[in-house]
C-alpha cells in the first residue's frame, strides 16, 4: 500500500533519531499488504467498490505480527478506552485506524495518559511515540468513518492548543494522483458484520476523480474492470 504522513509534537526528529529502527519496521509493514477492497451496502452506494477496514487491519496486523510488532494490552485504570493497542515494539505503539471518528480521539487520550503519567506497559520500554494509521479522503468509504485529511486536521487544531504532549506520526494510506488503475484484493463477506470473507479474489479496478472534499483530499470512484 502506498501512504503519506504528517508529524506532530516532534515526532519527526525522534523518528529520524532514536525511532529510527522503530519507523524502517513499520515503513515495511505498511508497504507490505495490497490495498483492500469490498462492496458497499450502504443506500445509494450499494456493490460499489470501497475500502475495506476489516481486510486491511487483519493484513497489517499480520504483517506487524512478523516483524515481532504485538497487540498492547491497555492497563486496567485506562479500560474504559478499551482494551488494547493494535501493536507495539520497543517504545512505540501503533493503531489502525480505520472505524468512525471519534475513535481518533479514545487512541490519543489514552497515549496521552500512558506517556505523561509514566504508565509501564506490559512487554514494552517507556513510551516515546504513537502512530496512528488510517486512510486517504481520497478512498471511498463507509460514512462517518475517520479519514487522513479530517485526522490532520483535527490534530494540527488541538496541538496548536498544547493540549497533548505525546509524540505522533499520523499516517494516510492512499493513492497518489493520477492514478488510473489498481490492483486489489476483493473481499465478499456473507454478512454485514462477517469479519472473515466466504471469497478474496485479485481484480484489477479503474479510477476516477469524483469531486473535492472540504478537507483538500480529492475523492475517487474505483470500477471493478
Amino acid at each position: 500500500m502506498q501512504f503519506e504522513y504528517t508529524d506532530f509534537n516532534g515526532a519527526d526528529k525522534f523518528f529520524g533519531g532514536a525511532g529510527a529502527a522503530a519507523w524502517s519496521d513499520l515503513d515495511k509493514i505498511l508497504s507490505a499488504p495490497k490495498n483492500q477492497l469490498q462492496a458497499s451496502d450502504q443506500a445509494g452506494k450499494i456493490g460499489t467498490p470501497i475500502f475495506d477496514p476489516k481486510a486491511t487491519n487483519a493484513k497489517l496486523t499480520a504483517a506487524a505480527l512478523a516483524r515481532g510488532w504485538r497487540a498492547v494490552a491497555v492497563p486496567k485504570k485506562l479500560q474504559m478506552f478499551g482494551k488494547d493497542w493494535d501493536s507495539g515494539k520497543g517504545s512505540v505503539l501503533a493503531e489502525w485506524q480505520f472505524s468512525n471518528y471519534p475513535f481518533l480521539w479514545n487512541n490519543i487520550i489514552r497515549s496521552e495518559a500512558v506517556f505523561k503519567g509514566g504508565t509501564s506497559l506490559a512487554g514494552m520500554q517507556p513510551l516515546d511515540a504513537l502512530v496512528v494509521v488510517t486512510k486517504s479522503g481520497r478512498w471511498p468509504s463507509s460514512n462517518s468513518t475517520l479519514y487522513y485529511e479530517q485526522a490532520r486536521a483535527q490534530i494540527e487544531t488541538v496541538t496548536a492548543l498544547d493540549v497533548f504532549e505525546i509524540p505522533i506520526r499520523l499516517v494516510g494510506l492512499t493513492l497518489p494522483p493520477g492514478t488510473k488503475q489498481i490492483t486489489a484484493e476483493w473481499h465478499v463477506y456473507p454478512g454485514r458484520y462477517s469479519r472473515a470473507a466466504t471469497t478474496t479474489t485479485t481484480e484489477r479496478f479503474a479510477v476516477r476523480d469524483s469531486k473535492r472534499a472540504k478537507t483538500g483530499a480529492e475523492p475517487v470512484s474505483l470500477t471493478k474492470l
